[in-house]
């Protein structure tokens, strides 16, 4: 079996759990922005917050709410300011709060924008869609006329196995927070005596390493030879990639706005983790955590119901954004150029919701976690070049 369907088979079984368990959420009050007395009163809020909520992550979209959603609509309106219908597509919708807020900004603030709106989730959980169509059409019946909630599985879309989009050039804006890094991947090498790709595969729980011969994995290193590593191991995000090329097959006008993690630290091994290693270390390595927030050494060593983390390698993806748009997009002269651009978030969120950055900004300190906190994280942004 090659491993990026040990790795779904993993978190299939993460996210299949009860609704509350995983992803978190707080009152919209909860935090009282303005009067934080600096990093170290911001630290000491969150994380008892952290503690009193019962999922296991709470989420920008989440802690911020509903600032850093509104940020995501006016990034949404401006790419769409003459359009007079866009597609809003989010990927993994968590609860469904960003869609509630940045559906409530655009109906706010955007009405020419909201008017032309179709909103579809995409999920693969079945229980995290039931909480979105009760937060989406039970409790926001205004956003019931344009929400779709499809229940779809990104590996799936990869691997061709069910529709994704229906081709159409209408304006696109692919939305996904954190969802790369909860993606399956799969680890490559080069044999150093022949020079031959190899590719991973599981038998018995122990990774084996044979000549590539995954139809996915060899079209993601013909369009971008540079997943392929010098020496050495290297994660490849296989499913988010052909993802993306099925995007832009489907949706020539397509832009994204993908949020997600550039770095992810080693893993805290503590004397409840499982330290044995079975897996190689590979360039990308997942973080993987249990349900009581312990970290452990290997994904094949870990405990059942660990979420399994991938850093994204944003330089790369881009570069494969790039390839991928020049293959698929070069007989389309009628559709308007595209810029293929990197942020980190503070930046991101600093070029698009200036007044929202403020709203989250201790009048006393100075201090402004929307910006300061989540610092390992970047934003990905395909918008069109006439649009900014």
């Amino acid at each position: 079996m090659i491993l990026r369907r040990h790795i779904h088979k993993l978190l299939s079984q993460y996210y299949q759990q009860p609704q509350n368990a995983v992803v978190g959420s707080i009152q919209s009050d909860a935090i009282d922005f303005k009067n934080l007395l600096g990093e170290w009163h911001w630290r000491r809020t969150f994380s008892k917050l952290y503690k009193e909520q019962a999922g296991q992550w709470l989420t920008p979209v989440e802690l911020f709410r509903p600032y850093y959603s509104q940020i995501l609509a006016n990034c949404i309106a401006r790419e769409a300011n003459d359009a007079t219908r866009v597609d809003i597509i989010e990927l993994g919708g968590g609860r469904g709060t960003n869609a509630r807020c940045i559906l409530d900004h655009l109906q706010q603030h955007h009405p020419d924008v909201y008017k032309g709106t179709q909103y579809t989730i995409m999920d693969s959980s079945p229980t995290l869609l039931e909480l979105q169509r009760d937060v989406l059409l039970k409790k926001s019946p205004d956003h019931e006329r344009v929400v779709q909630l499809k229940q779809i599985d990104m590996m799936d879309v990869a691997e061709r196995r069910v529709n994704f989009l229906e081709k159409s050039n209408v304006l696109t804006i692919v939305v996904a927070m954190e969802m790369l890094d909860n993606l399956p991947h799969d680890k490559i090498t080069v044999c150093s005596k022949t020079g031959t790709i190899l590719q991973t595969n599981l038998l018995q729980n122990n990774e084996v390493y044979v000549p590539l011969e995954d139809e996915l994995l060899s079209k993601i290193i013909d369009t971008y030879p540079s997943y392929v590593p010098v020496q050495g191991y290297s994660w490849i995000p296989s499913v988010a990639t052909q993802m993306l090329t099925r995007l832009f097959e489907e949706r020539p006008n397509a832009g994204i706005i993908f949020a997600d993690f550039d770095y992810l630290p080693p893993p805290d091994v503590v004397s409840t983790s499982t330290h044995t290693r079975l897996s190689r270390r590979a360039d990308g390595e997942p973080l993987v955590t249990d349900m009581n927030d312990v970290d452990h050494e290997c994904y094949l060593t870990s405990p059942p119901l660990c979420d399994v983390l991938f850093p994204t390698d944003f330089e790369a993806l881009q570069g494969y954004i790039i390839a991928t748009m020049e293959e698929t997009l070069q007989d389309k002269d009628n559709l308007r150029p595209w810029d293929v651009r990197i942020h980190k978030q503070s930046g991101f969120l600093e070029s698009f919701g200036q007044n929202q950055v403020e709203e989250t900004k201790s009048r006393w300190s100075g201090y402004t976690p929307i910006l300061e906190d989540f610092s390992n994280c970047s934003v990905i942004n395909v918008s069109r070049l006439d649009s900014r």
